[in-house]
């Protein structure tokens, strides 16, 4: 009897708290600063150059194998970036990617609205993820 009554009392209290409602689609809740999102891919503010190196090191700890890399030899003998494909239906947000990433190429955006009819809609290419990454800086930074 005792316990039903308390629960009534938290009911109580909070039926006449003022209510918070934001109107979505024109108002969006602030994410919190380290809030990790979709992977997206950082490029030189100066360059507009991609600053992935190409070393593979996402791709090879992302524990769902969402990343994907194609490696082109450069005219220099180093390696470009040729494709990076990022599978956002199997992401699980970890942000192993960007922590493990030697020159902070990837960082994980805010974004967080990523409804689609369809799983080939959740398949980002490097212009997309490059144009998700300049939106943001890097997560730390944000913190």
């Amino acid at each position: 009897m005792l316990d039903d009554i308390k629960g009534f009392l938290v009911t109580l209290r909070h039926l006449f708290k003022p209510k918070v409602t934001i109107q979505y689609p024109e108002q969006k809740r602030q994410m919190a600063p380290r809030f990790r999102g979709l992977p997206a891919l950082r490029s030189d503010p100066e360059t507009g150059e991609a600053l992935c190196v190409a070393c593979g090191l996402c791709a090879r700890i992302c524990p769902t194998s969402c990343l994907e890399m194609h490696v082109v030899p450069s005219e220099e003998g180093d390696r470009e970036l040729g494709e990076f494909i990022l599978r956002a239906g199997r992401c699980m947000f970890c942000g192993l990617c960007a922590q493990v990433c030697p020159v902070d190429a990837i960082t994980m955006s805010g974004e967080y609205e990523q409804s689609v009819m369809d799983r080939e809609g959740l398949i980002y290419v490097k212009t997309e993820l490059a144009a998700i990454g300049s939106q943001r800086p890097t997560w730390w930074d944000a913190a």
